[in-house]
């Protein structure tokens, strides 16, 4: 496969990140010299030899990779939905069928195009980075711009928005490839939380998708580097599933020398007085969790995804 006919890396390319191809998996750069594997739901156990031609061609600094349970690297999840029948009375908790509803009331939710995301979208991120106490690149105007221009230059990717009043209040970013789609970005205005429109956006796109006309597997990601119970939640509840895999980490020589000078405590530290910074956040779980790669698996029951058990008798009253 070319990147002419991946436009999950096309898209990332068009954002300003390397792109790569190796003989396991296609990488793109997240941050600076790191790379990480895509497309994430695909699990790969790359040859030794390979990552260290990978760091060495491209100076790197570290690399991510998704793989399989028995492999080498830290627990994590992988966020699918692939349930062809995927309806609202498929939703097993009350609340959630109730938010659904509810969104789906006060809002209309449909297809947008990049130029509504772009006028109306940088200030649900804005809205998003503060209420999750983080600095974001996509607060940035000249990047939020270039962003859009992404979404609109690659035909694959689409962007559904919920809308109340000329108003967006919601949006979720996808891109289809390899009988998937894979979801990229998704963020809400704080002022209209309560009128549900998240919970809106996510039902009518993952149905539309699954469903009408359907025929894609959803991904929405991997499992954060950092704990997120309440995203965790909301996601379960609203029928995707979080599936135990395993994470690889891997650093360059040199970062793998800095680690010797900044061990856990003092990245515990700083992530403590630098709570808003991305990156100091970001780097103190990567290097925590660099640390508890194992070639163990996890106990046998933690190794399906969770169940939430609706109560004996509990009856959706709208």
């Amino acid at each position: 496969m070319t990147l002419d006919t991946n436009p999950m890396g096309e898209f990332f390319q068009r954002l300003g990140q390397r792109v790569v191809r190796t003989e396991s998996t296609w990488w793109h750069e997240v941050q600076p010299h790191v790379f990480l594997s895509f497309p994430y739901y695909r699990l790969i156990q790359p040859a030794e030899g390979e990552i260290r031609a990978l760091f060495r061609e491209h100076r790197l600094r570290a690399i991510r990779y998704t793989t399989p349970l028995e492999g080498f690297g830290f627990f994590s999840t992988i966020e699918i939905n692939d349930d062809t029948s995927y309806d609202i009375s498929r939703i097993r908790k009350t609340e959630v069928r109730r938010a659904i509803r509810h969104g789906l009331r006060n809002f209309t939710v449909q297809l947008i195009d990049a130029d509504l995301l772009f006028e109306q979208g940088l200030a649900l991120n804005k809205d998003t980075a503060d209420r999750q106490g983080r600095k974001t690149i996509y607060t940035d105007p000249d990047y939020w711009r270039r962003y859009c221009q992404a979404v609109n230059d690659t035909p694959a990717v689409t962007t559904w928005g919920a809308i109340r009043e000329g108003q967006l209040a919601s949006y979720m970013i996808t891109v289809q490839f390899d009988g998937w789609s894979n979801w990229l970005l998704a963020h809400s205005l704080n002022s209209m939380l309560r009128l549900r429109p998240t919970n809106a956006v996510y039902y009518v796109a993952c149905k539309h998708l699954l469903v009408d006309p359907g025929g894609y597997k959803i991904c929405h990601g991997l499992g954060s580097l950092e704990e997120v119970p309440e995203l965790d939640r909301f996601k379960r509840g609203m029928g995707i599933k979080l599936v135990p895999i395993k994470q690889r980490l891997a650093f360059s020589g040199a970062i793998r020398a800095a680690m010797a000078l900044a061990p856990e405590p003092v990245l515990k530290v700083a992530s403590r007085l630098f709570p808003r910074s991305y990156t100091v956040r970001k780097t103190a779980a990567m290097f925590r969790l660099y640390h508890r790669q194992s070639i163990e698996l996890p106990p046998a029951d933690e190794q399906a995804p969770p169940e939430e058990p609706q109560s004996p008798g509990e009856q959706d009253n709208e």
